[in-house]
């Protein structure tokens, strides 16, 4: 059996490709889904106050770190011979994309992110939310966290898609199509 006809993706080389691609892919969800938070809501600078350094900077490499993190989890939970139909093609990984960033909106925002502003000793968060106090900046801020999470969902599931399936490539990523 040729390298190429290997699909389980029991060779190390593959699944190694495949963990890189997730990581990849949610470095670059990341960057679009922080983009939503920075300029829906400036949001970087809470976010970089979660490792008491609130700076627009920080805020940005503690997401794009998390977000690289979340990459691979997607590849953990999903690479699965389960998911393997789904993994198949570029509609069924933006499914699992999106999936997989409601997930996350829910842990991150209803235990992760609770957990965080607990252990700095804060009460609540430095940004109105549902559904006090004032009824339109709660709702923009659940409105832009949202969208948010959709963007990360959509763009993880296609690049991930970009980088392991030769039918969903991208013509400008640089990445090989051989031997996906």
């Amino acid at each position: 059996m040729s390298h190429s006809d290997r699909s389980d993706g029991s060779e190390p080389a593959v699944a190694g490709r495949r963990w890189r691609a997730g990581a990849g892919s949610g470095l670059a969800a990341g960057a679009a889904m922080g983009a939503v938070l920075h300029f829906g809501l400036g949001l970087m600078p809470t976010i970089g106050a979660l490792i008491g350094v609130e700076t627009v900077l920080a805020g940005w490499a503690v997401h794009l770190f998390n977000s690289t993190l979340f990459g691979a989890l997607f590849v953990a939970l999903f690479d699965r011979p389960f998911f393997a139909e789904l993994r198949g093609d570029v509609g069924g990984c933006l499914s699992l994309g999106i999936i997989h960033s409601a997930l996350l909106g829910v842990l991150t925002g209803g235990l992760l992110l609770p957990a965080a502003i607990a252990i700095e000793g804060a009460t609540s968060l430095p940004v109105p939310t549902l559904p006090v106090p004032g009824l339109t900046a709660g709702f923009e801020f659940g409105v832009v966290i949202a969208v948010a999470h959709l963007v990360y969902g959509v763009v993880l599931g296609r690049v991930f898609a970009a980088f392991t399936l030769a039918e969903g490539a991208i013509d400008w990523l640089p990445i090989d199509a051989v031997d996906r």
